[in-house]
């Protein structure tokens, strides 16, 4: 195969129109994503036993639910092996969180050792983004899993970059993508590209928000989940749970961190807390 590098820009139309034509796209979240959202907002029916025959339909996402229940992370302190009483421990904002993230895991595998490496990165800055934005929201008066959601799906768009490439080199037989290339591709569309996706799987407006706009230096206090989000990719950044990692990274001169005037003593605090609380995460998802 031809290895030159090819031009960004014309690459960036080819995906557009690919994706506009309907030939690349993100599989849309397992049903039971939509079926849970469907359930919990039908105040009449929602219950923590009603929660639990719907997910026992979904054995692996039960038995993650179980293990989150009883793990430190999520305030485990007696064990549970009763699965209504796991998701009242945990609640239905939380079992909701949980759900799609483990639906959305689904989109971080792939056999080819490249990919692999790219998605496994990409899946660490996302769970890692999730937590740190729902400890923001909780230090903020925020909504910690609607921060949770924002945080986990931000980059969503890079997965549909990532698609694109492997499309452009295999299916049509085009030059090899340099990471530098691939590097300018994810800058430029990976915002709309992860907006067009979340939109197409009918997730809040403002969770879709999020990922267009996440990188949008003018926010105002009506932008607070983005703003949260910023705060969240900011710190994932210095512990090295990022695409490109800054350790060196000053965290208090983040636009972000000082619309929310979080405090060096909080940062800290909040940053130690993080890393315990992603590797145990991890683990469970």
């Amino acid at each position: 195969m031809d290895t030159e590098t090819i031009a960004v820009e014309p690459l960036t139309d080819q995906i557009r129109k690919a994706v506009e034509a309907g030939k690349l796209s993100l599989p849309p979240l397992p049903r039971i994503v939509n079926q849970l959202e469907e359930l919990l907002a039908d105040s009449e029916r929602a219950s923590s036993k009603e929660v639990a025959n719907l997910i026992r339909n979904e054995p692996a996402i039960a038995a993650s639910l179980l293990r989150m229940a009883n793990s430190a992370a999520f305030g485990g302190l007696h064990p549970i092996s009763n699965l209504t009483h796991a998701i009242a421990r945990l609640g239905f904002k939380q079992v909701s969180s949980v759900v799609t993230a483990l639906a959305h895991s689904s989109h971080f595998h792939s056999d080819d050792p490249a990919m692999k490496r790219w998605l496994e990165t990409l899946w660490g800055h996302a769970v890692a983004t999730a937590l740190g934005a729902r400890a923001v929201a909780n230090l903020t008066a925020g909504d910690p899993e609607e921060a949770f959601m924002a945080g986990l799906l931000h980059d969503t768009g890079k997965l549909l970059v990532l698609k694109a490439v492997d499309y452009i080199e295999n299916k049509r037989k085009l030059a090899v993508v340099t990471p530098t290339v691939l590097d300018e591709l994810m800058d430029i569309l990976h915002t709309e590209l992860g907006h067009r996706t979340l939109v197409a799987w009918h997730l809040p407006q403002e969770i879709c928000e999020v990922a267009l706009r996440h990188h949008d230096k003018n926010l105002d206090l009506g932008d607070s989940l983005i703003i949260r989000v910023q705060v969240a990719d900011a710190i994932a950044r210095k512990i090295g749970e990022h695409p490109e990692p800054r350790p060196d990274l000053d965290l208090l001169e983040v636009p972000a961190v000082e619309q929310l005037s979080l405090d060096d003593i909080e940062l800290a605090s909040l940053t130690v807390d993080l890393e315990d609380e992603i590797a145990e995460v991890k683990q469970l998802l």
